[in-house]
């Protein structure tokens, strides 16, 4: 019978079929005899999809990290592009931060995917079998599959699949053809990211189990007479519009090639609740198991995106990445422990109280009131002028967002120590962008920057009567925006500083 499978199915099969020669010795080796039924060729095969998928995962690792400063970053299967109409808006090149998946932003991902499967089918059934054989006496044959699934997180989903599995066996005395169709509904599981939450989202291993409904048609041809074989109880085997019950079981291993496309290989276990697809009119038991049908499939799988930034099913649960708030927190410690007595005022501040307090306790009745120092300017004014230049051209967002980089804190931060000092100061916050993107989409981009460093300087102190933004959008360009360099001038935040409603300062 394998020197008969060779002949016939050796060009597009023989690897499936290898495989399934050596599960049969396994079985014969380790399973007793009354255990005569397939679902350990199915088990095995999941276990070996798992640990090679595990091990994968680990060996690529489960952070990466670039040559500045260790920032984590997705890899490139996981990256998206950003929306076409708007560049990258720093005059920087920087590449993206890794994306982790969050329920409280479900809205910016895309659910759907839609996946074909061909391959390799064997019957699972029992024309005679003898009880060591994994397949009895059935021939390798082709199989077709359709699913359409919407993922709901980087965990789990539901599907619907369907497939179309041609079928066929031989003894010296019968001959069997059937073909059936099959519907069902799975829950679909994602077992790396079930148990390693932050990895590079190349591989992904599934687990699949549903049930559903199969339609089929049989005949078994007895080959001494040519006719149609006869069953035990004196009835014709040729079975029209069969229906039965269907628990597909599957295990799917599939590579992420880009943020659009996967490809995978899926292996079946489809077990009825029926045993007569072998064409008998009646459900006759002949083993003591169920007809089934296993399915050996290479899958292509589309997501696509309807319009959203991301795919579920190209990402993971995960931390948000913290690594650039704990390099500033790291230092201003650093800073800190640099100070001299002289160049801060907490510390002289501090000596002051002490003074006061030593002077208390060695007259308890004694009030003694201190007027409080002079302010003392730490930026004087040729440091004004520095800040708001080096605020003209450092301030970043993340792109097409409003959100303040935290690379920019630091500049943000001397602003406020300028209008703290400087109590007479107003100031007018400008945003401005390039001409990429339509007109009305700049113009709310740079209105909602300049928002967004108002209300920065407002959270740390900075009464909002002395703050005012506006946003210009492509308006007023500082050079041109035929070029890289030009495009990189004209997005900027603007700053115009007036005393007494008097312009001082402008940062242009």
């Amino acid at each position: 019978m394998v020197s008969q499978l060779i002949i016939i199915n050796f060009d597009p099969f023989i690897l499936i079929e290898s495989f399934i020669i050596a599960l049969k010795l396994v079985r014969n080796h380790f399973i007793s005899n009354f255990m005569k039924r397939k679902l350990y060729s199915l088990i095995i095969a999941l276990v070996a999809l798992s640990v090679s998928g595990f091990v994968s995962a680990q060996g690529t690792g489960r952070q990466v990290t670039n040559s500045q400063g260790g920032q984590k970053r997705a890899p490139k299967s996981v990256q998206e592009d950003s929306p076409k109409s708007v560049q990258e808006d720093s005059p920087e090149t920087e590449k993206p931060p890794i994306v982790y998946y969050t329920l409280a932003r479900d809205k910016e991902f895309a659910h759907w995917s839609f996946a074909l499967g061909i391959g390799a089918s064997i019957f699972d059934g029992d024309i005679k079998e003898s009880a060591k054989r994994v397949v009895p006496t059935a021939y390798l044959d082709w199989g077709f599959t359709g699913v359409i699934e919407r993922s709901f997180n980087p965990i789990w989903g539901l599907g619907l699949g369907y497939a179309a599995v041609p079928y066929a066996a031989r003894t010296e005395i019968y001959a069997l053809n059937g073909f059936t169709n099959q519907w069902d509904i799975f829950l679909s599981v994602n077992m790396l990211n079930l148990f390693y939450r932050t990895r590079p989202q190349k591989w992904g291993v599934f687990f699949n189990i549903g049930m559903g409904m199969s339609h089929y048609n049989a005949r078994t041809i007895d080959k001494r007479t040519g006719e149609v074989a006869i069953d035990n109880n004196g009835n014709p085997m040729d079975l029209k519009n069969g229906v039965s019950l269907v628990w597909p079981l599957a295990g799917l291993v599939e590579y992420n090639i880009d943020k659009d496309w996967a490809v995978g290989f899926k292996a079946e276990y489809r077990r009825t609740d029926k045993d007569n697809y072998e064409g008998h009119i009646v459900n006759i038991r002949q083993g003591n198991w169920n007809d089934a049908i296993e399915l050996f499939t290479l899958t292509f799988r589309y997501k696509p995106h309807f319009g959203k930034d991301y795919h579920v099913r190209n990402y993971h649960y995960g931390d948000p990445d913290l690594t650039s708030l704990e390099q500033r927190l790291a230092e201003l410690e650093k800073q800190l422990k640099n100070l001299k007595k002289d160049d801060s005022c907490c510390i002289a501040n501090t000596e002051r109280i002490e003074k006061i307090e030593e002077v208390l306790e060695k007259k308890p009745d004694t009030v003694i009131v201190v007027p409080p120092p002079a302010p003392v300017r730490t930026i004087d004014d040729e440091g004004v002028k520095k800040v708001f230049r080096e605020a003209l051209r450092g301030i970043q967002f993340e792109t097409a967002k409003a959100d303040i980089k935290p690379i920019s804190f630091p500049i943000l931060d001397n602003v406020v120590t300028i209008m703290r000092e400087n109590p007479e100061y107003t100031l007018e916050i400008i945003g401005h962008t390039d001409n990429v993107g339509t007109a009305p989409y700049n113009l709310d981009l740079s209105d909602r920057r300049a928002f967004s460093v108002r209300s920065y300087l407002a959270e740390r102190g900075i009464a909002g009567s002395r703050l005012s933004s506006v946003g210009k959008g492509l308006t007023q360009p500082v050079a041109t925006n035929s070029t890289v360099e030009g495009r990189a001038l004209n997005r900027r935040v603007e700053f115009v500083v007036r005393k007494d409603g008097q312009v001082v300062l402008k940062s242009e």
